[in-house]
């Protein structure tokens, strides 16, 4: 069987780049053939990979790629309201939506795009969502329950110590000092309804902590600093400002991850927060949880099984959250350890070999969705 994925590998680091590179991993191991065309337009040291320089000439390409399943993990609209016309051409086509970008381009559309787009959307073999609420909506929108299924895009990733080489050892310093060791990360990105990954509230339930005399540190993985736009950039720099004017320095840490993976920032971290005001499911959660490192996260969305939740944007929540979490550490690190976040990597290729075979779903969602 051979899968073409399309869409972004690192750098930069994100959510659904990480996701293809484990993805495309985990299908060679198990001897499948695998391409993927980059979106980020780089191939790296991998043979596997072809760079993707232009949408336009990428959009000619497709009737000619030779694959079993082209999975599309594209966020633009323009070649999901394609994607319909390469069905009819006679190749079978996936889509997975990661987070909130369908239901935003719906939205936003026009009538007439709306109902283009669901069209094209609905011609295709299969339509994963990383969030039931996701999946709900398409089959309220008419789609058949045997094309859409909810599978969050969480992959156990491969521990190995290169991963950890590669993270820089001012970084490793900063996470083995002393004291309680926090950790998250995200983009610098600002939404109209606020900042995007919460740094913001992280900032502030930081200075509460340290105002109470705690031997507390934060370290935020940047990711994407490099393509940040000026309105990113400015917002970067008031953040910075804030930590500075707070006189945070010494605890709260910015790292500009590009190739690096979180896990080794996790293994090291006594807690881990993720307090998005939008999100999909968030797989870095899962994969703190898999470290045994206990996790916080806004309630935006559902998340894995064992994440302690906040109202999103209630900081003194957030702080109350973390407070109970460090001063009863012992009780919830014996829970995390109990957990075992589920990989679904496999749920996904067995989805591939159905599709492929011309096999009918029997349902539209895993059950073990919070497994």
């Amino acid at each position: 069987m051979k899968i073409v994925i399309v869409g972004p590998l690192p750098p930069p680091i994100g959510g659904i780049s990480v996701h293809i590179r484990r993805l495309s991993r985990l299908l060679q191991r198990q001897g499948m053939e695998c391409i993927v065309y980059n979106e980020s337009g780089h191939r790296g040291d991998s043979l596997n990979v072809v760079p993707m320089l232009s949408y336009r000439r990428f959009l000619l390409q497709i009737p000619f790629i030779q694959g079993d399943l082209i999975h599309f993990h594209t966020i633009d609209k323009r070649l999901r309201l394609l994607l319909g016309v390469y069905r009819l051409l006679g190749k079978k086509i996936m889509l997975t939506v990661h987070g909130e970008s369908l239901a935003q381009q719906l939205k936003e559309s026009s009538p007439l795009m709306r109902r283009m787009l669901l069209r094209s959307l609905k011609s295709l073999n299969g339509i994963v969502c990383v969030n039931p609420a996701t999946t709900q909506m398409l089959l309220d929108q008419g789609f058949h329950s045997d094309r859409v299924k909810t599978i969050p895009a969480y992959i156990h990733p491969e521990d190995c110590e290169e991963d950890a080489r590669a993270i820089p050892a001012e970084v490793h310093a900063f996470l083995d000092g002393r004291g309680f060791v926090i950790s998250a990360n995200g983009f610098i990105r600002q939404l109209p309804e606020g900042d995007a990954y919460g740094v913001n509230l992280l900032i502030e339930v930081m200075r509460e902590l340290k105002s109470r005399g705690l031997a507390v540190r934060c370290l935020f993985a940047v990711l994407g600093s490099a393509g940040q736009s000026a309105e990113e950039r400015l917002y970067y720099e008031q953040l910075r400002n804030r930590v500075r004017g707070y006189g945070l320095d010494d605890s709260f840490s910015w790292y500009e991850a590009e190739q690096t993976e979180l896990y080794p920032i996790l293994k090291k971290s006594h807690l881990f927060i993720r307090p998005t005001i939008t999100d999909g499911y968030g797989v870095s959660i899962a994969e703190a949880l898999r470290f045994q490192i206990p996790a916080v996260a806004s309630n935006v969305c559902r998340r894995p099984e064992g994440t302690v939740l906040f109202n999103s944007g209630n900081v003194g929540e957030l702080t109350d959250k973390v407070l109970d979490i460090m001063n009863r550490y012992r009780s919830y690190k014996e829970e995390t350890a109990k957990l075992k976040p589920v990989d679904y990597g496999p749920d996904l290729i067995e989805w591939y070999r159905r599709i492929v075979k011309d096999i009918p779903e029997e349902s539209q969602v895993i059950p073990h969705v919070n497994g």
